[in-house]
């Protein structure tokens, strides 16, 4: 793996755990550390649903292309 891959996959990582533990969701970091990054990203999804991998809200996000609302 690439120097750019291994940083782009740390830094989404200490996402997902800046994020679990801001909210309060997990104490203990060190422990997140351990975590695989689907892991990660399925505890923050659990507890955050209207948010995807995207950025974008899955509930009431409007097409750009076609203008439908997603429901």
């Amino acid at each position: 793996m690439g120097t750019w891959m291994r940083n782009a996959v740390r830094k989404k990582k200490q996402f997902y755990i800046e994020r679990l533990v801001q909210s309060g969701l997990a104490a203990n970091r060190e422990q997140l550390e351990g975590w695989t990054m689907a892991e990660l990203r399925r505890e923050y999804e659990q507890f955050h649903p209207a948010r995807t991998t995207e950025g974008g809200s899955r509930y009431g996000q409007t097409s750009a292309r076609t203008g439908e609302t997603h429901h």
